[in-house]
């Protein structure tokens, strides 16, 4: 272990420093596992999301501001990888239990629907692209990303506005 604070870390990992992201990993594991255990309350759910935080960690690691704290940056993601499960999911009944049926959707079709997202992505230019990932997928303002993009929040605004409205015209079929 060494004595660099989160941040520092996570700054080192997003410059390829592999072993910076084990010892935040480390450092992280259980914590995060139990913030998901504490809302899913199902070990096997619980050890999906936290897979799926430290991709998404991993994934964003660029937009990571070194110069700010490192724990509310991943619970905000924790918290968007939580918000999106339950928006995959029905929400739990007045008992808590919970149904893991996916209303009208077989799973050919939801493959072929991930699909077709996929490819409306590829269709946009890579920054329009890695735009709507970061604010959608991620769950960063343009605020936060306009930095470390070098725009200012307006300019990436009127970015993702654009991409989202080009997806909708290839979706349409009118590319």
């Amino acid at each position: 272990m060494t004595n660099a604070n989160d941040s520092q870390l996570m700054d080192r990992y997003a410059r390829g420093d592999a072993r910076a992201f084990d010892e935040l990993f480390d450092r992280w594991d259980r914590r995060v596992f139990g913030f998901f255990m504490r809302r899913a309350r199902c070990p096997e759910r619980s050890a999906d999301l936290h897979q799926e935080l430290f991709l998404r960690l991993h994934r964003f690691r660029d937009y990571f501001d070194p110069s700010k704290a490192f724990q509310p940056w991943v619970f905000s993601l924790a918290r968007n990888v939580w918000h999106d499960d339950l928006r995959r999911r029905h929400l739990p009944d007045a008992t808590g239990s919970e149904t893991l049926e996916v209303a009208d959707a077989s799973f050919e079709s939801r493959v072929n629907a991930a699909h077709d997202a996929e490819q409306l992505l590829e269709s946009l230019p890579a920054a329009h692209r890695d735009l709507l990932l970061a604010t959608t997928v991620g769950g960063f303002t343009y605020a936060e990303l306009a930095p470390r993009m070098g725009r200012s929040a307006g300019a990436l605004k009127q970015i993702g506005s654009r991409a989202l409205r080009r997806l909708r015209k290839f979706e349409e079929g009118d590319s």
